[in-house]
């Protein structure tokens, strides 16, 4: 059995939240891999209906992972009729993302910040 790393010898860390959803939940967490190089036991994962714009503030569970090392954050909704907004169109999941996306940028000021949107079966990422 290994013991955990220890800090100094621990690679980047990263905090994701995402939506529920199971036609977008694994895809983003591919996508945030992907665009962040973290692997699945390399970042903490918080997902509700509706997404980082369900949320409105940050977290406990976000606070924690910032404060542990989180270096890459994201955050992430999709379209496609979302149950967390229902009724709320792409464009206007994808502002509320966006606009969440801001807000965290100021709150976790050291991290770099990704912005995940399912659309279409597929995520795009973008850096806040």
């Amino acid at each position: 059995m290994s013991s955990p790393a220890k800090p100094e010898e621990r690679g980047p860390l990263g905090f994701l939240q995402l939506c529920a959803d199971r036609r977008y939940h694994r895809k983003t967490m591919l996508a945030f891999e992907q665009a962040t190089g973290l692997r699945p036991d390399e970042y903490w994962v918080e997902s509700r209906a509706g997404g980082a714009p369900s949320y409105t503030d940050t977290t406990r569970a976000a606070r924690v992972a910032y404060r542990e090392g989180a270096t890459r954050m994201g955050w992430a909704a999709h379209g496609d009729r979302c149950w967390g907004f229902y009724g709320a169109s792409n464009g206007e999941m994808r502002r509320k993302l966006v606009g969440t996306a801001r807000s965290r940028v100021a709150d976790f000021p050291r991290a770099s910040h990704f912005v995940l949107f399912g659309e279409g079966g597929e995520v795009s990422v973008s850096e806040a």
